[in-house]
């Protein structure tokens, strides 16, 4: 699950890791705003298991927060997402942390992703600031473009694999709906006899 501010660029970020985001995989700036909750998949290797990875978008909005509130539980891992552009998304995160603490459930992963890295030119919050917010909470702490593709995919598969761990682990942890994993069957072919 993604939350953040509005125009953090939660959306594009799940976008950039799930489908090409233009036949050249170039970034597209024409995304709308997510109304309320939008999911997309993900079908992947990790070891010797295929699974579907569930990524759920939510608005940043304060109109939808009763909405999205219903998302929380369940979540497998919640990332959290400022703009370094934007110093009010990243004095946001202590707010959105909040709401998270009191509805996900014990096991969840979360993260703090720094998002738009590429406009360096335009940036207000520094790397240090950044790490030493998500070194508060405990969280990992990555920094990613969703323009470029820099970082995306190690935040993504650095939470499908800490989840699959954790899925693993603990048979209590299946069916949760949010950042879900879901091993996919392996058709056998069946031998034909003449």
């Amino acid at each position: 699950m993604s939350i953040g501010n509005s125009g953090v660029g939660k959306t594009s970020l799940i976008m950039r890791y799930t489908v090409r985001l233009t036949q050249d995989n170039e970034f597209s700036h024409k995304f709308l705003s997510t109304i309320g909750v939008e999911c997309k998949s993900k079908t992947m290797q990790l070891g010797k298991d295929k699974l579907r990875v569930q990524l759920w978008d939510t608005a940043g909005q304060e109109r939808f927060r009763t909405i999205t509130k219903n998302y929380y539980r369940g979540a497998n891992a919640v990332v959290i997402v400022y703009d370094v552009t934007d110093k009010q998304s990243f004095e946001m995160v202590s707010s959105w942390v909040n709401e998270i603490n009191s509805q996900v459930e014990e096991g969840s992963i979360t993260a703090l992703v720094a998002n738009k890295v590429d406009m360096n030119n335009l940036r207000v919050v520094s790397e240090g600031e950044g790490k030493q917010l998500a070194q508060s909470y405990g969280f990992p702490y990555f920094e990613a473009s969703a323009k470029s593709g820099e970082g995306v995919e190690e935040v993504f598969d650095f939470l499908v694999s800490k989840v699959y761990t954790y899925v693993q682990d603990e048979d209590s942890q299946k069916g949760r709906n949010s950042f879900s994993l879901s091993k996919l069957e392996t058709k056998k072919k069946k031998k034909c006899c003449k």
